[in-house]
């Protein structure tokens, strides 16, 4: 019981660090548009769709084992 109480925890925890990733993510997306080289957009979109898809897949896993209540 204790090992799926810590890994409900440990769910918890990647959810919220999870979205926080992605709304980082998505920060860095729009920051496109105020980029003036095109270094600058190519680096910044990368960086934002790895961000966001790092976050959102840790979102999806975490939601996933919370659902298994």
């Amino acid at each position: 019981m204790e090992e799926y109480a810590e890994k409900l925890k440990n769910a918890k925890i990647n959810n919220v660090l999870g979205m926080f990733v992605l709304f980082f993510g998505i920060v860095i997306l729009i920051a496109v548009i105020f980029t003036e080289t095109t270094l600058g957009k190519q680096t910044n979109i990368i960086a934002g769709l790895i961000l966001s898809g790092i976050g959102g897949a840790m979102m999806l896993k975490a939601r996933q084992v919370l659902r298994q209540k």
